[in-house]
């Protein structure tokens, strides 16, 4: 069975005996209860759908490493202010993720960086808030006036085996690479000598390589591209005489659709859109409408891995908290619910000292053609009070980013395995042996990516 099969079997709901252990946080108890359903003559997608669970057990584990005293400490790092009612009243305002596992109440991972990052709550600690970001502004800026801007960016991956997990055989690792487009072009590879790189045009592009090898194996990758963005204000400016991006695909059936078991229409996510669009017929406002709830109602928060997630939309808009993805996932429901054609796009964003994993999403226009809306960017800047920054975001996307998936859970060429880091992007890398076991891996690879350098071009030359 492939890894695809695995992820499809999830569609199936736990058996209650280890449904009931899990929700009660009791994990050795379900973890027992699951080898003894797995020793029982199963039907094939029941046996899978327990060996997944049992890696998504595994992971749950190792995403919440904190008891409550180390989490008043982690987070006192962050604020040295804090006291413990002060912790108190953050955990019960729902703004700490946790579960309890075996009688222990233990944090995410990331609760503290959440945290960090939340503007509301630095001002509630007293910290400075600024509005100004002069990286992505003057970019804002530059597109406003003149319509397009386009850089060519170099970028340099690379991707390995934990030491700790390293086993000397065969090593298979993806790197993801632009996809090309109207927005992507003059993709070349610099350094690196993969096997092969997928096509321009696949709904995930990697490049790939299969090695045997005696020693840690690095999978190492150095190439340059070109972004192009041209600027769309769809709320207030006329629709133009073609679409921005001519050369895009029209929209099709799988934009308006439900897809597997994580982008679902569910009974409240149908109620959700159908209120927020009361007495509105335009598509562009009902979009509009649904990117202001996303960005004006959900927090950002890094959340467990969505492997670990039953309903990613769902959970997004019952929470009101939600990463990058999550609130991409949530504004492309809400728009193909309403009959708006959305996508999915993900890859990297880039600023002047970082460069790490992003998703955003794409809706279509009539007249307008194929549009971005990154609502994790817009809500940080409706946050620290920049409107216009806001609205950018609605319509836009800055330059400084690397597309490299058009469909959410996209299958990598070729095709893994093995349970993969991340089953629903391809951002940061895979990396398989098929002498090891496919629990084994699971976030035990180490990755890496940087910006080497980029440039802005002429306006009316971005060919390369």
């Amino acid at each position: 069975m492939t890894f695809t099969e695995y992820m499809a079997s999830m569609a199936l709901p736990l058996p209650e005996q280890i449904r009931k252990l899990k929700d009660a946080g009791r994990l050795r108890d379900a973890e027992r209860a699951l080898d003894a359903r797995l020793a029982m003559d199963l039907p094939v997608m029941l046996r899978h759908r327990l060996l997944t669970e049992k890696e998504r057990l595994r992971r749950t584990r190792d995403d919440y490493p904190f008891d409550e005293q180390q989490a008043f400490l982690e987070l006192q790092k962050v604020y040295p202010e804090l006291d413990e009612k002060t912790f108190r009243q953050l955990d019960d305002e729902g703004l700490m993720d946790f579960l309890f596992f075996d009688g222990v109440k233990r944090y995410h991972v990331r609760f503290a960086a959440t945290l960090r990052k939340d503007s509301l709550i630095k001002k509630r600690f007293g910290h400075p808030v600024d509005s100004g970001n002069d990286w992505l502004d003057s970019m804002i800026q530059t597109l406003r006036t003149e319509g397009t801007l386009s850089r060519r960016i170099t970028l340099e991956a690379q991707i390995a085996p934990s030491a700790d997990v390293f086993r000397p055989g065969t090593w298979r690792a993806w790197l993801p690479v632009p996809l090309e487009s109207d927005q992507q072009s003059a993709f070349q590879v610099l350094s690196g000598q993969p096997d092969s790189i997928g096509d321009a045009h696949a709904p995930a592009r990697s490049a790939y390589w299969e090695r045997e090898s005696g020693t840690l194996p690095v999978f190492s990758l150095r190439y340059r591209y070109i972004s192009t963005i041209r600027y769309a204000d769809p709320l207030h400016a006329p629709v133009p005489a073609c679409p921005l991006y001519p050369c895009a695909a029209p929209p099709c059936d799988e934009d308006l659709a439900e897809d597997g078991v994580f982008i679902r229409f569910t009974p409240y996510l149908r109620t959700l859109a159908r209120t927020l669009t009361e007495g509105i017929t335009e598509p562009v406002e009902k979009a509009w409408r649904f990117y202001c709830f996303v960005t004006q109602k959900v927090r950002y928060a890094f959340v467990r891995q969505y492997f670990l997630l039953d309903d990613l939309g769902e959970y997004c808009a019952l929470n009101l908290r939600g990463d990058c993805g999550l609130q991409a996932l949530l504004f492309i429901i809400l728009c193909r619910i309403s009959g708006i054609p959305a996508r999915w796009q993900s890859g990297l964003s880039m600023d002047e000292d970082y460069t790490g994993a992003h998703d955003w999403a794409q809706f279509y226009l009539e007249g307008w053609g194929w549009l971005f809306a990154d609502p994790s960017y817009g809500g940080s800047a409706w946050r620290c009070g920049a409107a216009d920054r806001h609205a950018f975001y609605f319509g836009n996307i800055d330059p400084m980013r690397m597309a490299a998936n058009r469909q959410f859970m996209a299958p990598l060429t070729p095709q893994t395995h093995q349970f993969r880091h991340d089953p629903y992007d391809q951002q940061s890398g895979e990396i398989e042996s098929p002498e090891l076991d496919c629990a084994l891996l699971g976030k035990q690879i180490d990755d890496d990516v940087s910006m080497i350098g980029w440039e802005t071009l002429p306006a009316e030359g971005n060919e390369g």
